[in-house]
């Protein structure tokens, strides 16, 4: 049976990769954005999280 210690763990484990994950993906659309200026910063942001989601997954 799993302690609620546990689950706390695990659940502050994702929180933590899912934070970083999102920094990760933040940093590269703003610099897919210095690289070229036409680019719609929330879009590259959302680009860039899936493919760190993707990464995940696998």
């Amino acid at each position: 049976m799993t302690s609620e210690y546990d689950n706390k763990k695990r659940e502050t484990k994702n929180a933590l990769d899912e934070a970083g994950d999102k920094l990760k993906a933040g940093a590269k659309a703003v610099a897919n954005k210095i690289d070229d200026t036409d680019r719609d910063i929330d879009t590259e942001y959302k680009k860039e999280k899936l493919k760190e989601e993707a990464k995940d997954t696998f």
